[in-house]
């Protein structure tokens, strides 16, 4: 069995901003193009062939030369991605079995995928990654948008694996006619028939957006610890994560004295290497009396990410005698999710008691501390 492999490189990064083919862009250590190379060479593939563009062509033709892999090959591509996986098609050996079609912005293939494809095209003849849609979907119109089962479409990947006399005739035979198709499969199966699905992966995923290649910017990590403690009173609300909660008596200070949302917010000015609140809301200042410590921690979270840091995950613990924190929990780290604009699952809030000693066990008081975790990336 003599297989091929086919990667598709010709990109020009303008969806990730990079203004530069993305196939270049650093992740690991190597560019994205090698590792995904690396996944193909094996020893049952005789031969890996870049479909590239023009411009990038020296810099293809030296990264291969500097793997020192003769069954490395540098197509020149074409107009768009079909032309050039034409192109790659007529560099394949006449004596090919099967041809596999991968897009080279997807690095993170498994073995265990590429096992499977070409398992399914020996069987079957053709054999085409796919993993379940897990998203709702909508089919719309002019008209407006209706529903559609999910269960009975399939997300597409690759590689694609056909047998290389059968792809070939199917290429051909759109050049003929003109044909224009998003992938390998459909203009398959317009010429040819039927494809068979294989499983893919939710890891096998193809660097596109800035989003996507913003998951492999190198970033700084910083962490921060914050404390506070304010007096048990009478004729106090006890508001804590921002949240209401029910007692005879409340905390004293010159804010709403929300000691929770005061211990984190100080975590996130320790980690991000600011003053800490005493110095930005003093209570010698009369804007901030009375004031909600769920808007300051908003400012606290604007001015962070004006300095280009991203929170990570936040751990708080309160300690309290009195009252029972376990059923307010849930509404706490909801709260405080939305003051700082990050998902509930990053903000873990827990309660405990001092077993009666101190301050906290004497119900005179209530402290909280708290620990942040931050990023920062490298521009």
């Amino acid at each position: 069995m003599k297989i091929s492999v086919i990667i598709a490189c010709g990109g020009t990064g303008s969806r990730t901003g990079l203004q530069y083919n993305k196939l270049k862009f650093d992740i690991g250590g190597m560019p994205i193009i090698q590792k995904t190379i690396s996944a193909f060479s094996r020893d049952d593939i005789s031969s890996i062939i870049l479909a590239v563009n023009r411009q990038d062509l020296e810099w293809f033709n030296e990264l291969v030369s500097s793997l020192h892999n003769e069954n490395i090959k540098v197509c020149l591509g074409g107009l768009d991605r079909q032309e050039s996986i034409f192109n790659a098609l007529q560099m394949v050996e006449e004596d090919t079995d099967l041809v596999m079609i991968h897009d080279g912005a997807r690095p993170f293939v498994s073995q265990k995928i590429i096992d499977e494809a070409i398992e399914g095209a020996i069987k079957r003849g053709t054999a085409v990654a796919c993993i379940d849609e897990t998203d709702s979907l909508r089919q719309f119109s002019e008209f407006g948008s209706t529903p559609v089962d999910r269960k009975e479409y399939v997300r597409v990947q690759t590689p694609q694996v056909f047998r290389y006399d059968q792809i070939l005739k199917a290429y051909k035979m759109a050049k003929a006619n003109f044909g224009q198709f998003t992938d390998d499969a459909s203009l398959y199966q317009e010429y040819i028939g039927d494809v068979y699905i294989t499983r893919g992966s939710p890891a096998n995923i193809k660097i596109t957006t800035k989003e996507d290649i913003a998951k492999f910017i190198p970033q700084d990590f910083f962490v921060g610890v914050g404390w506070d403690t304010h007096e048990l009173v009478e004729g106090r609300k006890l508001i804590l994560g921002g949240v209401t909660i029910p007692h005879t008596k409340g905390l004293l200070g010159h804010s709403d004295a929300d000691v929770l949302t005061h211990a984190i917010m100080d975590a996130l000015l320790s980690a991000s290497h600011n003053k800490d609140i005493g110095q930005l809301f003093p209570d010698t200042d009369d804007r901030y009396k009375g004031i909600s410590s769920i808007l300051l921690l908003k400012e606290v979270v604007i001015m962070i990410k004006d300095q280009g840091y991203t929170i990570n995950n936040v751990s708080a613990v309160i300690m309290a005698q009195k009252p029972k924190m376990a059923s307010y929990i849930p509404l706490i780290q909801v709260s405080l999710a939305e003051a700082m604009g990050i998902d509930e699952s990053k903000v873990c809030v827990s309660a405990t008691t001092t077993e009666k000693l101190g301050l906290v066990g004497h119900e005179e008081a209530i402290s909280s501390n708290a620990y942040v975790s931050l990023y920062k990336k490298e521009v």
